[in-house]
């Protein structure tokens, strides 16, 4: 298999099945909009593309609808009631799958690797390979199989590479991406002011890169078991450790383009009270008197908090706190509950918890803990909590519609499909409603019969 981290392999982009707005909000116009993506661009330009590519695809269209399936929010009227209720097809991912490769995905990738391998600057070519991990890890979680190994060759009808595939891709271009950040040449200047977030630091993208590792490694855990929680523990080790170089979107108050997604999406020009908090995590947060209740929602307006739905919120997306819970969780899976223990209550007093009491009888209070503390910091924290529900189904959700299930991934667009004769009809194929990595539970890892997969 050709390696698509290496520039050698880089060719011209594919024909990709680019498709143009559909007049439906649902189409990615924030996802493939990049007003500051110049068009003539420096290897530190295009890493500051990408970026803001990025945190569209965590923060947006994305992380709103699959965020409704894991009933931390709610459609409240048209269509994200019908999201809600599962209706989803090929038009509601107009514009994800895009987002992947034009418009400040892999295209933009490759030419920044390029730019940077020429001036022999190992940070800027580390910092695109560990966004390139982070893009295309994501789009396995969303999509499963992707054209990542043929993407870049102008082929008409790439292939898709499997979901397992494309991870274990992933974990090799992070990994690459670490060794180019451990390099102290004089001509290792990174991006510098147009990497908004660390500035470049080397250290700083390196703990993200191990963060990322493990979060991936989590992802394939339904299937690989022990192997992917061995994995994720050993570098959760390395990861992010500090809140203060959580890995954040970077908003300002204006111009609109430019505000948080969450703000556009409620804001004067958005679409406010289509989308509120769903019930169940209301109440969760409310009788376990959790102190994150307030922070994260205005019960009252029935949306975010005020903090978090002004334009210039800095969202968080990658954090410490992921971090230690996985490191918990992963602890737990491979035999070290007294770690798992310690790693939940560090997350925990970052959320200005004290130690939890029922965890500390171990066993399946322990698990049970660790879940539900995941469940609560997913907030906003992208395609999370989705994530972690369809592999441990939990919470254990009742299904929004009687005898309907959870969707565990979204649809190619169809400008892809009727352009590459890989992609089968939606609902069919690899094109179905799950992928080969989140096969159906029978049981929840919280105890009783899997409700909703």
């Amino acid at each position: 298999m050709i390696k698509p981290w290496k520039i050698a392999s880089v060719a011209a982009l594919a024909v990709l099945g680019v498709a143009g707005c559909t007049g439906d909000f649902l189409s990615g116009g924030q996802l493939t909009t990049d007003p500051n993506r110049p068009t003539s661009a420096t290897a530190a330009q295009l890493v500051g593309g990408v970026q803001s590519n990025l945190w569209s695809l965590w923060g947006s269209d994305p992380a709103r609808v699959t965020g409704m399936w894991a009933q931390q929010f709610k459609g409240l009227i048209s269509q994200y009631v019908s999201l809600y209720q599962y209706a989803h097809d090929e038009t509601t991912t107009n514009g994800f799958h895009t987002g992947l490769y034009a418009g400040g995905g892999l295209v933009d990738l490759a030419k920044a690797d390029s730019l940077a391998i020429k001036g022999n600057d190992k940070h800027t070519l580390g910092i695109s390979q560990i966004m390139e991990g982070a893009l295309m890890g994501t789009g396995a979680d969303i999509f499963g199989d992707l054209v990542y190994s043929q993407a870049l060759q102008g082929k008409t009808n790439p292939t898709l590479d499997k979901q397992q595939a494309v991870y274990d891709s992933v974990q090799k271009v992070l990994s690459a991406g670490i060794a180019n950040m451990a390099s102290s040449n004089p001509t290792d200047v990174g991006p510098g002011s147009y990497d908004q977030v660390y500035g470049g630091n080397p250290a700083s993208w390196t703990k993200l890169a191990y963060t990322l590792k493990a979060r991936f490694y989590m992802h394939t855990a339904k299937v690989d078991g022990l192997a992917a929680y061995t994995s994720a523990l050993a570098n959760a080790k390395l990861g992010l450790n500090d809140p203060s170089i959580d890995y954040k979107g970077v908003f300002q108050a204006s111009p609109l383009a430019e505000t948080n997604f969450y703000y556009q999406f409620n804001g004067p020009a958005g679409r406010g009270g289509y989308m509120g908090i769903d019930p169940q995590f209301i109440n969760l947060l409310v009788t376990r008197n959790d102190p994150r209740l307030s922070d994260y929602i205005d019960t009252t307006a029935d949306y975010v908090s005020a903090t978090r739905n002004a334009p210039d919120y800095q969202q968080t997306y990658v954090s410490a706190a992921e971090n230690l819970l996985i490191w918990s969780e992963a602890a737990y899976r491979t035999g070290d509950p007294a770690t798992a223990l310690t790693k939940l209550n560090a997350a925990r007093a970052l959320a200005g918890l004290g130690p939890d009491v029922a965890a500390a009888a171990g066993g399946q209070a322990l698990l049970t803990e660790i879940l539900t503390e995941e469940y609560i910091n997913d907030f906003q924290l992208g395609e999370e909590a989705w994530n972690l529900y369809k592999r441990t189904c939990f919470p254990n959700l009742t299904p929004t519609v009687s005898n309907l299930k959870m969707p565990r991934r979204l649809y190619y667009d169809s400008g892809e499909r009727q352009t590459n004769t890989n992609i089968p009809d939606a609902g069919t194929g690899v094109n179905g409603s799950f992928n080969q990595l989140d096969p159906s539970a029978t049981t929840s890892d919280g105890g009783g019969a899997c409700l909703d997969q």
